[in-house]
């Protein structure tokens, strides 16, 4: 046991020594008050009201030129958002980048610019694709991202450039015909795969601020959510979602491998089990209902005993199966 599990210091240090059996389950809340003492309360009060701050401060801006549209001239228009870019920029230097104010500030420059693009459309009429306003969007605060070095501010832009591909997909490919609308799904839920590799492997080069693992979580969430729901579409009769239920089945598994074997990290295998259970559910339901006709209702009742049957099995496996992940990984972090 290494000093760090004899002296925690923050939440992974308790968990490891709950999953490890030092921490008994009535000790846990306890041990973890030690660690969350006045000095952790404080910061996390001063990033939630940050957080909080910024949120309704953009969200006031939106509602602003929602509610004035009609009566602003398109000289305010692009002025008010200048003016907010450019003084987000003087606040962001100020503050520093290298603290949570300086961060959130540049993050909200990003969202103007592209509230200011948005005001571009509807003011001048251009005729561009929604996924151009889109792609220039991506471009344009991608330096303010590298220089932000926030997990926050990589997260929004990551958003808007799958929201461009997304776009681009269907108004270009699909409305050629060249492709249908599951192929571009399964594309652009693989994309935050991409960045995930890519955020693994600048964090094994050394790029420390990028250890937040919400951040880690959120790519895989934004991955697994799209491709689930196309693969249930294919279990329930849509054929040409075949690409999206492959992608779903191959992706969960190469996940859980990685992140069992590789990056060891259970809050991500508790996504990939999760969904993967809710699609055995979906698939055992889709079988129950095609073995019966249900022209009666003693039929219907023995269906939906059937299923709710096969959902309690499914449920109690996926508790056992997180139990012994939850162990090895836990033996596996003491092992080390």
């Amino acid at each position: 046991m290494t000093a760090e599990h004899d002296n925690p210091t923050s939440f992974s240090d308790v968990a490891a020594l709950r999953r490890s059996g030092a921490v008994s389950a009535k000790e846990f809340l306890g041990r973890l008050q030690d660690v969350r003492d006045a000095p952790y309360w404080h910061r996390w009060a001063m990033y939630a009201l940050l957080v909080l701050g910024a949120t309704h401060l953009l969200a006031g801006v939106v509602f602003f030129f929602a509610y004035n549209w009609a009566d602003l001239a398109p000289f305010s228009k692009f002025g008010i958002l200048q003016g907010g870019i450019l003084l987000s920029f003087v606040i962001a230097f100020f503050l520093g980048l290298e603290r949570p104010a300086g961060q959130a500030v540049l993050i909200a420059a990003s969202v103007l610019t592209g509230v200011l693009f948005a005001v571009i459309g509807q003011v001048y009429q251009t005729g561009a694709d929604a996924w151009q306003l889109f792609a220039a969007w991506t471009v344009l605060i991608l330096p303010w991202a590298l220089a932000s070095r926030s997990n926050a501010h990589w997260l929004l832009w990551i958003i808007v450039c799958i929201t461009a591909a997304g776009l681009y997909g269907v108004q270009v490919p699909v409305a050629l015909g060249r492709v249908d609308e599951y192929q571009v799904g399964t594309a652009v839920a693989l994309l935050p795969l991409a960045f995930l590799a890519v955020r693994e492997l600048a964090l094994h080069q050394g790029l420390k601020w990028l250890e937040g693992s919400w951040f880690r979580r959120s790519l895989v969430l934004m991955s697994m959510a799209p491709l689930f729901l196309l693969a249930v579409q294919y279990v329930f009769g849509a054929d040409s979602a075949l690409i999206g239920c492959v992608a779903f089945v191959l992706t969960s598994a190469a996940l859980a491998l990685v992140y069992i074997k590789v990056l060891p990290e259970f809050s991500v295998l508790v996504i990939i089990v999760g969904f993967a259970s809710l699609f055995c559910m979906a698939t055992g339901g889709r079988l129950i209902f095609k073995a019966f006709d249900f022209d009666d209702a003693g039929t219907v009742v023995f269906g939906l005993f059937l299923l709710g049957a096969w959902c309690v099995f499914v449920s109690t496996a996926v508790v056992r199966l997180l139990r012994y992940l939850n162990k090895r990984l836990a033996a596996g972090a003491d092992h080390e």
